[in-house]
């Protein structure tokens, strides 16, 4: 406090410019200059004067012709401030540097500072005077780092008891294997008037389902086949087949030839109408083989919405001979005919759930001999016009239906037209994943040898109902009715022929048959199955209904 003092008082003594600043004396002490009288100021350039200015000893700042001034006090020494306790430590470990860092740490997307930073993007990124909806990305300037992905949840299976198919190439082939056993009370679906015997059997059958992966074209088709060994009724063993198979090969996008193909086996009972003998007493003792293949092919055209199928149709059919028990036959072989026919289908795709279609058909039938065993020429031609669309109401829903009407011309006068309407449908309805329920109608024109009938128009419905009980364990109901109409003439001409031969004019057959199947899946290659069915059938013609029920118990080998 004293040094300013000091220095305060020299400041204001202090000479007018050029003038000489004055200087205490260098042993004068600070309490002198405080307390006692300031001696005379002396000029620092008169004679007697202990000090005198040097020749370039100006200080910083000074003006020529200046002294430089004094320090008028002692230094301040600077406080030493005390050392901080503890003491501060190195970092131990030293901190982690890797030659090739991390990417930084992301917040996540429902936290705060994700939040925060999605509003300043909006403020940033968004027009003036808008807001932006959700946040806009980063300038392109800047390098988003990848956010690592979180590992998703392994996928639920929905058909875990479901064969997975061999693959060649890239089609799947899924073969399986069956055997059972049981008992069948009526093995040759024989009237109650013939006392019909039960017998234990057998049965084995096989197939393929093939099934295309392709990004072109297309290939699907089955084929199964089967054989029933009755131990204790030899003669009423029998064989059976069917199969189908559907082709599409892509020229373009809007043009693709189609083939398709199927296959038939089958066997007469020995009460039909058809083989059965005039006289009571004698019987049919074998079951006549029925073997039918088919085949279509043609192109499809798209003209963008509108749809046009064009097919030639080729149909084979062979019958085997029948035999009675008094050791005569009936020559079945010589009424095996060849069917050539062509196919066209205009389809509108009003959307892409919905296709209303037209149908027309027209075919020949050239027997291989020109009369069949009881001397009619059945060689005929028809057609069938029909109209029905494609559909997919929902995912629930979906199917094809149809209708219209047929007829067939023989050349034997003595044969009436086979017309009727024609009604097909096929329905599939699933409530659940769990349930579904198919519906499925047919109409045919099959042919006869039934002196005086024309032909048998068969209708046919059948409804089956699969439901899951388990993940393994399915249960099956279907029903099934039919009838059968053998159309014969009218005229009164072949009204009192057929009276007088005795054969029995438009006969017609109802029938029907009710079925459970119960499936259990051990794995996916092996299932074991258990079923009961009841047939029944009555008919206008003399012993030829029937009545039977079959249980059988196996096991299905599947890939």
């Amino acid at each position: 406090m004293a040094a300013l003092c000091a220095a305060l008082a020299v400041a204001a003594a202090a000479p007018a410019h050029g003038q000489a600043l004055p200087q205490p004396k260098a042993s004068a002490p600070l309490s002198t200059l405080a307390g006692q009288d300031k001696p005379p100021l002396r000029r620092l350039d008169s004679p007697g004067s202990a000090v005198a200015p040097q020749a370039g000893s100006l200080g910083l700042g000074q003006t020529p012709g200046l002294s430089a001034g004094a320090n008028y006090g002692a230094p301040v020494k600077r406080q030493k401030l005390p050392k901080p306790y503890p003491p501060r430590r190195a970092p131990y470990p030293p901190p982690f540097s890797p030659k090739t860092p991390l990417p930084a740490l992301e917040p996540y997307k429902s936290s705060y500072l994700a939040k925060q930073r999605a509003l300043r993007l909006r403020s940033t990124y968004a027009p003036p005077g808008q807001h932006l909806l959700a946040p806009a990305p980063p300038p392109v300037t800047v390098a988003a780092e990848p956010t690592i992905k979180a590992k998703g949840k392994p996928k639920v299976e929905m058909n875990p008891y479901d064969p997975l198919g061999v693959a060649v190439g890239s089609t799947l082939l899924f073969p399986f294997v069956q055997t059972s056993g049981g008992y069948d009370d009526n093995p040759n679906r024989l009237s109650a008037s013939y006392n019909p015997r039960g017998s234990t059997l057998f049965r084995g059958e096989g197939g393929l389902r093939v099934k295309s992966d392709w990004s072109r074209h297309s290939l699907e088709g089955e084929l199964r086949g089967g054989y029933s060994e009755y131990f204790d009724y030899p003669t009423a063993s029998r064989a059976d087949a069917q199969g189908a198979m559907t082709a599409r090969y892509d020229l373009t996008t809007d043009t693709a030839l189609d083939l398709r193909g199927r296959l038939q086996l089958d066997t007469q009972r020995p009460g039909a109408p058809a083989i059965s003998a005039d006289q009571s007493s004698v019987y049919v003792v074998n079951r006549p083989i029925i073997l039918g293949v088919g085949t279509q092919g043609g192109v499809t055209q798209k003209f963008s919405r509108i749809e046009v199928s064009l097919r030639g149709t080729y149909d084979r059919v062979w019958y085997q001979d029948a035999q009675y028990s008094n050791g005569t036959t009936l020559n079945l072989a010589s009424t095996s005919y060849n069917d050539f026919g062509a196919l066209l289908r205009t389809s509108y795709e009003v959307t892409p759930d919905l296709k209303p279609f037209v149908e027309g058909t027209l075919d020949k039938r050239i027997h291989d001999s020109p009369v069949d065993p009881y001397g009619f020429y059945r060689d005929s031609t028809g057609y069938t016009i029909r109209g029905g669309a494609t559909f997919n109401v929902t995912e629930m829903v979906k199917g094809e239906i149809s209708g219209g009407y047929g007829q067939r011309n023989y050349a034997d006068f003595r044969l009436a037209e086979l017309r009727g309407p024609v009604i097909d449908a096929a329905l599939i309805y699933t409530p659940s994943a769990l349930t579904t329920l198919t519906l499925r109608g047919s109409t045919t024109m099959n042919e006869t040898t039934l002196a005086y009938a024309s032909g048998v128009l068969t209708r046919s419905i059948t409804a089956t109902l699969s439901h899951d009980l388990m993940r393994n364990l399915n249960i099956t109901f279907t029903g099934n009715y039919f009838t059968n109409d053998y159309q014969s003439s009218d005229s009164p001409i072949v009204v009192a022929a057929a009276v007088a031969s005795g054969a029995s004019l438009n006969v017609r057959e109802r029938g029907g048959s009710a079925a459970v199947r119960l499936e259990y899946k051990l794995t996916r290659s092996i299932t074991l199955r258990g079923s009961f069915t009841h047939e029944q059938l009555s008919s206008s013609f003399r012993n030829a209904g029937y009545s039977a029920n079959v249980y059988l118990l196996g096991l299905r080998f599947q890939l």
